[in-house]
């Protein structure tokens, strides 16, 4: 056999392998584009973010979304509060602010001994999987004589905001699969860590826990919760 056949057979070869390496791999499925839902009327809550740098920071938002809510009686608290904070002025008595920017979460409690119950607010962000949105959540919690309560200040509210128009706008749970149904009052808490949120539901004399699940857009019911 000579050269220029040995030469032949050898790159057939090389091509061979590279077809069969090709179908070996696995294969890439392009996701269907998800769409968030537009607003019109007067349900859409618009808030403008300011913020410094490259991207906004979960401080951002807090300022953002407590400047507009500040007008409600236990958003105001919290406003002022959060002021306080920043300036490293003391907080109320009993009163106290985790702000971990780190994990995009901020928490801000304050437990009322005269009133016997405790008030929780709590805002974190997820970065969406199109790289064009983050979803916001502010969240309120009321623990009032060691139950769970409700009042109108009690969310969790959502926000779609838009890197490019740096705006945040209202969505309602429902539309990315945040809204919990029971017959009695549920109650959620957002992650520090994670992505998910835990909810604790009661309806029809019993209580249960369990988990909605991020998964790049919106959330989907993942089952019992696990507490870390």
């Amino acid at each position: 056999m000579n050269q220029s056949h040995i030469l032949t057979l050898d790159t057939i070869m090389k091509n061979l392998i590279i077809i069969l390496a090709c179908m070996l791999m696995p294969c890439t499925i392009q996701a269907q584009a998800f769409e968030y839902p537009e607003y019109e009327g007067n349900n859409e809550e618009i808030i403008a973010v300011k913020y410094q740098g490259n991207r906004p920071t979960i401080t951002d938002f807090v300022d953002a979304y407590l400047n507009h809510a500040k007008e409600k009686e236990f958003y105001g608290k919290v406003y002022r509060e959060w002021l306080n904070y920043k300036q490293k002025k003391p907080l109320s008595k009993h009163a106290s602010i985790i702000l971990d920017t780190k994990n995009g979460y901020m928490h801000y409690e304050i437990i009322r001994p005269e009133e016997n119950d405790t008030m929780v607010m709590e805002m974190c962000y997820w970065n969406c999987a199109d790289g064009k949105h983050k979803l916001i959540c502010a969240n309120t919690v009321w623990i009032l004589d060691g139950d769970y309560g409700w009042n109108e200040d009690i969310g969790p509210w959502f926000y779609l905001y838009d890197n490019a128009t740096k705006v945040m706008r209202t969505i309602f749970a429902e539309d990315i699969g945040a809204l919990y149904d029971s017959d009695g009052l549920s109650v959620f808490f957002l992650p520090r860590k994670g992505k998910n949120i835990k909810v604790s539901a009661a309806g029809g004399g019993d209580r249960w826990d369990e988990e909605l699940e991020w998964d790049g857009y919106q959330f989907i019911k993942a089952g019992p919760r696990i507490d870390e």
